[in-house]
């Protein structure tokens, strides 16, 4: 059993490291943001200043670039891919890819309700619900990680492989920039929603690795 868990953390170390630190970012974040550090020094600097880099066509191309990874755009893309894996018969990525999205779905809501903080008052969009985590930043980086493990493995590839991250990096980078962009969100906010994307998709992945080793 020792040497099962050994190899388990050898062999997963990498994930494992993302693992703890998308969780450290999401914790610090947090504390940061609830104990009133200097973080929000920062946020206020940025909501000041974002308007300097505004622009008619800069702020068309992101708000419609927003709303492909808001509700209606996660839920469409979702059941595409969700049909993609059953017609695969990939039935251990369907079930990764659907806890991955709605457990970071539900985690990024509970805590928004904890938490409480108010928006940025933008002028561009008019949003009514609590601004920490970014939801946005949260479930692009949920969706983006967990796409990275069901694709990276079945492809052999150097080049595809680099492209496949590089386009889930690049996503969820976009999407955290153009909630900060619009000024319905502070930067705490899609940090602490890329910080729990990345820890709890990976906390998911580690899971089924280890049932793998176990079972």
């Amino acid at each position: 059993m020792k040497t099962k868990v050994f190899t388990f953390f050898f062999t997963n170390k990498a994930v494992i490291i993302m693992n703890i630190l998308g969780f450290y970012l999401f914790a610090k974040i947090t504390e940061d943001v609830v104990e009133k550090e200097y973080i929000l020094v920062i946020d206020r600097w940025i909501e000041t200043h974002i308007n300097a880099i505004q622009t008619p066509l800069l702020t068309k191309f992101m708000v419609t670039l927003t709303h492909f990874n808001g509700a209606i755009g996660i839920f469409v893309f979702s059941l595409l891919m969700m049909l993609f894996l059953v017609y695969k018969r990939w039935y251990n990525d369907l079930l990764f890819y659907f806890f991955a999205v709605l457990g970071a779905n539900i985690a990024y809501i509970f805590i928004k309700m904890i938490v409480q903080r108010v928006r940025p008052s933008s002028d561009i969009l008019s949003i009514a619900t609590h601004s920490f985590p970014s939801g946005h930043a949260t479930m692009a980086t949920a969706m983006a990680l967990a796409l990275y493990f069901i694709l990276a493995q079945r492809v052999s590839s150097l080049g595809l492989r680099s492209v496949i991250v590089m386009a889930c990096i690049v996503w969820p980078i976009i999407i955290a920039f153009s909630r900060v962009y619009l000024d319905v969100h502070w930067l705490s906010d899609v940090l602490a929603g890329i910080g729990l994307g990345v820890f709890w998709v990976t906390l998911i992945e580690l899971i089924n690795r280890l049932k793998k080793i176990v079972g």
